[in-house]
């Protein structure tokens, strides 16, 4: 997989950070303490100092991600490898134009936003596992970002336009495929996996309620 998010291609970044040395060196104010994070912690963090998460690029063992400051309107890029922040500096504003974000689908219908417990699993060589999960976050296709907890590691999914998600599983690098969402469930492959959660509020009740071990 391979990440077309920001419109440029991997040897179209690597050359406008070449040509570009004035803005794109320039590390940004306030957040070098974050250089050396781990990836899903650095987010947090990002999210906690006003950040919020507009589009990413896989270019060969790196990943950049840009980030955009509502408040102060500060634009940065952050290059992740080895799963830790390597640097993180400053950005022109149109480097944080989300074009697919704001012309975004709303959320397929059935597909519940906010915080609750579900059931999720995932197929592997045909057989299916479930477990209890909990969800936070967007629904499916809105605005931001959803938070899974399975009982043995954490999903964040990023969501973009045409059926578009980033995927990150914490330590690992964020990687974009396409979702589904239908009666009530949203699927999505990610290394030849099909993993799924139960969206929809009311309906993960029910599983919740029903699921065996």
């Amino acid at each position: 997989m391979r990440y077309s998010v920001m419109g440029y291609s991997a040897g179209a970044l690597i050359a406008f950070f070449l040509t570009q040395p004035v803005y794109a060196q320039d590390p940004a104010p306030g957040l070098q303490d974050l250089v050396g994070a781990r990836g899903s912690s650095g987010e947090q963090a990002l999210e906690k100092r006003g950040y919020r998460f507009v589009k990413g690029e896989k270019s060969g063992g790196n990943s950049y991600t840009n980030w955009l400051n509502a408040r102060t309107g500060q634009c940065i890029i952050v290059r992740t490898a080895n799963g830790r922040y390597q640097s993180i500096v400053t950005a022109p504003d149109f480097d944080c134009r989300d074009g697919a974000a704001e012309s975004a689908p709303p959320p397929s219908p059935g597909a519940s936003g906010g915080r609750f417990a579900t059931v999720c699993g995932v197929t592997v060589d045909g057989k299916l596992y479930r477990y209890r999960c909990k969800v936070e976050g967007a629904a499916p296709g809105g605005r931001g970002r959803t938070i899974l907890h399975y009982p043995d590691q954490t999903i964040t999914l990023n969501w973009h336009g045409g059926r578009r998600v980033s995927v990150i599983f914490e330590g690992m690098k964020p990687q974009q495929t396409t979702y589904n969402t239908s009666e009530g469930s949203t699927q999505f492959v990610f290394e030849d996996k099909t993993y799924f959660y139960i969206s929809d509020r009311h309906a993960a009740k029910m599983e919740v309620r029903d699921f065996r071990e």
